[in-house]
Protein backbone atom coordinates (compact mmCIF):
# COMPACT_ATOMS: atom_id res chain seq x y z
CA UNK A 1 0.00 0.00 0.00
CA UNK A 2 1.08 3.38 -0.57
CA UNK A 3 1.87 6.60 1.52
CA UNK A 4 -1.24 8.30 0.17
CA UNK A 5 -3.31 5.38 0.16
CA UNK A 6 -2.59 4.52 3.95
CA UNK A 7 -2.70 8.49 4.85
CA UNK A 8 -6.08 8.40 3.28
CA UNK A 9 -7.14 5.20 5.24
CA UNK A 10 -5.80 6.75 8.29
CA UNK A 11 -7.29 10.31 7.83
CA UNK A 12 -10.87 8.51 7.22
CA UNK A 13 -10.41 6.08 10.20
CA UNK A 14 -9.77 8.92 12.28
CA UNK A 15 -12.92 11.18 11.30
CA UNK A 16 -14.69 7.56 11.93
CA UNK A 17 -13.64 7.07 15.44
CA UNK A 18 -14.31 11.18 15.90
CA UNK A 19 -18.05 10.50 14.58
CA UNK A 20 -18.46 7.42 16.57
CA UNK A 21 -17.63 9.56 19.46
CA UNK A 22 -20.43 11.99 19.70
CA UNK A 23 -23.20 10.34 17.30
CA UNK A 24 -24.85 9.31 20.25
CA UNK A 25 -24.76 13.06 21.88
CA UNK A 26 -27.92 14.70 20.70
CA UNK A 27 -26.99 17.56 18.17
CA UNK A 28 -29.10 20.02 19.81
CA UNK A 29 -27.14 19.54 22.66
CA UNK A 30 -23.82 20.80 21.10
CA UNK A 31 -26.02 23.56 18.88
CA UNK A 32 -27.85 25.00 21.77
CA UNK A 33 -24.58 26.17 23.64
CA UNK A 34 -24.47 29.98 24.19
CA UNK A 35 -21.18 32.03 22.91
CA UNK A 36 -19.17 32.69 25.97
CA UNK A 37 -18.73 36.44 26.76
CA UNK A 38 -15.48 36.93 25.47
CA UNK A 39 -17.34 36.44 22.46
CA UNK A 40 -18.77 39.80 23.14
CA UNK A 41 -21.89 41.78 24.29
CA UNK A 42 -24.91 39.40 23.44
CA UNK A 43 -27.06 42.61 24.03
CA UNK A 44 -24.78 44.88 21.10
CA UNK A 45 -26.74 46.95 18.48
CA UNK A 46 -25.44 45.44 15.13
CA UNK A 47 -27.11 48.32 13.32
CA UNK A 48 -31.10 47.70 14.15
CA UNK A 49 -32.42 45.70 11.38
CA UNK A 50 -34.17 42.81 12.70
CA UNK A 51 -33.29 39.68 10.80
CA UNK A 52 -36.47 38.08 12.51
CA UNK A 53 -38.50 40.23 10.07
CA UNK A 54 -36.42 39.75 7.04
CA UNK A 55 -36.75 36.08 7.43
CA UNK A 56 -40.25 35.70 8.69
CA UNK A 57 -41.45 37.44 5.53
CA UNK A 58 -38.92 34.95 3.33
CA UNK A 59 -40.59 31.80 5.17
CA UNK A 60 -44.20 33.30 4.14
CA UNK A 61 -45.47 31.15 1.52
CA UNK A 62 -43.29 28.88 1.33
CA UNK A 63 -43.46 24.72 2.37
CA UNK A 64 -43.19 23.78 6.10
CA UNK A 65 -39.38 22.53 5.47
CA UNK A 66 -38.03 25.23 3.09
CA UNK A 67 -39.26 27.66 6.53
CA UNK A 68 -37.93 25.45 8.57
CA UNK A 69 -34.35 26.29 7.21
CA UNK A 70 -34.91 29.76 6.68
CA UNK A 71 -35.59 29.84 10.75
CA UNK A 72 -32.04 28.19 11.08
CA UNK A 73 -30.65 31.23 9.97
CA UNK A 74 -31.63 34.14 12.42
CA UNK A 75 -29.99 32.76 15.43
CA UNK A 76 -26.37 31.66 13.49
CA UNK A 77 -26.26 35.33 11.94
CA UNK A 78 -26.62 37.35 14.98
CA UNK A 79 -24.22 35.20 17.50
CA UNK A 80 -21.71 35.03 14.21
CA UNK A 81 -22.00 39.27 14.59
CA UNK A 82 -21.85 38.71 18.19
CA UNK A 83 -18.59 36.62 17.75
CA UNK A 84 -16.91 39.49 15.42
CA UNK A 85 -16.94 42.03 18.51
CA UNK A 86 -14.97 40.36 20.60
CA UNK A 87 -11.38 41.85 21.54
CA UNK A 88 -8.84 39.95 19.16
CA UNK A 89 -8.89 38.48 16.07
CA UNK A 90 -7.86 34.76 16.68
CA UNK A 91 -11.19 35.17 19.38
CA UNK A 92 -13.54 36.60 16.82
CA UNK A 93 -12.59 34.21 14.20
CA UNK A 94 -13.08 31.40 16.63
CA UNK A 95 -16.36 33.29 18.29
CA UNK A 96 -17.73 33.80 14.72
CA UNK A 97 -17.39 29.91 13.83
CA UNK A 98 -18.65 28.44 16.75
CA UNK A 99 -22.26 29.83 15.77
CA UNK A 100 -21.72 29.33 12.07
CA UNK A 101 -21.05 25.13 12.78
CA UNK A 102 -23.98 25.66 15.35
CA UNK A 103 -26.22 26.37 11.73
CA UNK A 104 -24.92 23.99 10.03
CA UNK A 105 -25.85 20.98 12.53
CA UNK A 106 -29.74 23.02 13.08
CA UNK A 107 -29.62 23.00 9.47
CA UNK A 108 -28.51 19.07 9.12
CA UNK A 109 -31.14 18.50 11.76
CA UNK A 110 -34.22 20.08 9.42
CA UNK A 111 -32.33 17.77 6.79
CA UNK A 112 -33.06 14.78 8.67
CA UNK A 113 -36.52 16.01 10.19
CA UNK A 114 -37.69 16.89 5.92
CA UNK A 115 -35.59 14.70 3.34
CA UNK A 116 -36.72 11.90 2.40
CA UNK A 117 -33.58 10.70 0.29
CA UNK A 118 -31.57 8.66 2.00
CA UNK A 119 -28.05 10.46 0.70
CA UNK A 120 -29.30 13.56 2.57
CA UNK A 121 -30.26 12.12 5.58
CA UNK A 122 -26.66 10.33 5.53
CA UNK A 123 -24.79 13.48 4.45
CA UNK A 124 -27.05 15.41 7.49
CA UNK A 125 -25.51 12.76 9.72
CA UNK A 126 -22.22 13.34 8.72
CA UNK A 127 -22.61 17.22 9.01
CA UNK A 128 -23.73 16.91 12.33
CA UNK A 129 -20.94 14.68 13.67
CA UNK A 130 -18.12 16.36 12.03
CA UNK A 131 -19.58 19.74 13.70
CA UNK A 132 -19.70 18.33 16.88
CA UNK A 133 -16.76 17.59 16.96
CA UNK A 134 -14.94 20.82 15.81
CA UNK A 135 -17.64 23.23 18.07
CA UNK A 136 -15.97 21.02 20.84
CA UNK A 137 -12.42 21.49 19.49
CA UNK A 138 -13.18 25.29 19.27
CA UNK A 139 -15.06 25.92 22.65
CA UNK A 140 -11.66 24.05 24.14
CA UNK A 141 -9.67 26.67 22.57
CA UNK A 142 -11.59 29.20 23.69
CA UNK A 143 -11.55 27.79 27.62
CA UNK A 144 -7.69 27.52 27.11
CA UNK A 145 -7.06 30.81 25.74
CA UNK A 146 -9.02 32.78 28.18
CA UNK A 147 -9.12 31.21 31.59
Amino acid sequence: MDVLKLGTASLLAVAFAGALLVRDQPASEVAALPLPSVCGDVHSDHGGVSMQEHLDIMAEGQSEEIAALIQTMEPMHSDMMRGMTAADFQTAFVCSMIPHHQGAVEMAQVAQTYATDPWIQMFAQEIISAQQVEIAEMQAWLARRHQ
